[in-house]
């Protein structure tokens, strides 16, 4: 039993953008369901998507799968040992020797639910704190599995990290994000996928690839929320820094300084943005969509709908309503060599 993260790129691909790649394997006991991992698949073929430094490719099989062969043998960045909350994982001897192969060439390695009791045969409980499923609190307290902090539903321990059940691994895997990407990118993720955690939500991709690539600049993500609450009439260069309290001057370096792009060009990739949600999530006719996001006409609306998605607004309209979603139709990572020709106009 082996699925893979259904849209991962080849090894050539990432590292020709630049992107780290990270191998991960998702490890289920024997007899359970495939299903049970497609949380942690779609958490992050979503990082894949929303990040930028990094890759990853996601394995999901059984202990058997990892005994034999170069993929069996092959380092890691993470391995997952996904148990569920209703038994105890246990080992056969051979069973043992696997775990502890893969445990050496990983990187980091998790624990959910009964597998926590994985860690107990290996001997290595007294070496962690871990996030233990009331089901399992008092036969963890027979062994000698260390309980973390009474009442959490993750932890993390050196590489170790652990989730009292499924629906607790996202919140274990954005610390494992944070530790690949920086809390700033794992946290603007998480705003995105609607995690709650205590701040106001990103609802950009874009607005979210631009705060990574200013590594949290204030200024920026400021101009990013005004921006964004001025979608229908856009703001003028002039008129932005105004509302900030910056000089327009300062503005422009700032933009250029970080992505190498004018205000007016991140202000208008945030408008062809929306004006692509308004297109495949409603039936708000075309040309209103153009009045809706500031392109005041069709024509201005399709050049630039075309040069992010490559169709024109009625080819991703109709597409939308049959459901079809070409890869052709994906938008385009944000590009550094834009003009940075300092402009006050109204886009």
């Amino acid at each position: 039993m082996t699925i893979h993260s259904p849209h991962h790129r080849d090894t050539d691909f990432a590292f020709a953008q630049g992107r780290a790649l990270r191998h991960i394997d998702v490890v289920l006991p024997e007899g359970a369901p495939r299903s049970s991992a497609q949380i942690i698949l779609d958490l992050f073929e979503a990082a894949n998507e929303l990040l930028n430094g990094v890759q990853y490719r996601v394995r999901v099989c059984g202990l058997d799968m990892l005994s034999s062969g170069p993929a069996g043998a092959r380092p890691r960045s993470l391995v997952v040992f996904l148990g569920d909350i209703h038994s105890r994982w246990q080992l056969s001897a051979k069973e043992r020797a696997r775990v502890n192969q893969v445990m050496r060439l990983a990187e980091r390695s998790a624990f959910v639910g009964g597998a926590v009791f994985l860690l107990d045969a290996l001997a290595r409980g007294q070496d962690h704190d871990l996030a233990i499923h009331p089901n399992f609190l008092a036969s963890a307290g027979e062994c000698s599995l260390r309980q973390d902090q009474e009442g959490a539903a993750t932890a993390v321990s050196g590489t170790v990290h652990s989730a009292i059940c499924n629906f607790a691994t996202p919140r274990m895997l954005l610390d494992i994000v944070a530790a690949d990407c920086g809390r700033l990118a794992a946290d603007g993720m998480a705003h995105y996928l609607g995690l709650d955690t205590g701040k106001r939500p990103t609802k950009s991709r874009v607005a979210l690839n631009l705060e990574q690539k200013s590594a949290g600049d204030t200024l920026i993500t400021q101009s990013l929320a005004v921006m964004q609450e001025n979608i229908e009439a856009p703001l003028s260069v002039a008129a932005l820094a105004e509302t900030l309290n910056v000089s327009t001057r300062c503005l422009q370096r700032r933009f250029t300084r970080h992505f190498d792009r004018s205000p007016l060009s991140v202000y208008r990739a945030l408008r062809v943005e929306r004006a692509h949600q308004l297109l495949t999530q409603t039936d708000i006719p075309v040309r209103q969509v153009a009045v809706a996001t500031g392109f005041g006409s069709y024509q201005s609306l399709s050049q630039h709908i075309r040069e992010t998605y490559g169709h024109s607004p009625d080819v991703i309209r109709r597409s939308a309503f049959r459901g079809v979603a070409p890869e052709t139709m994906r938008p385009r990572r944000f590009r550094h060599a834009e003009t940075t020709q300092a402009d006050s106009r109204v886009m």
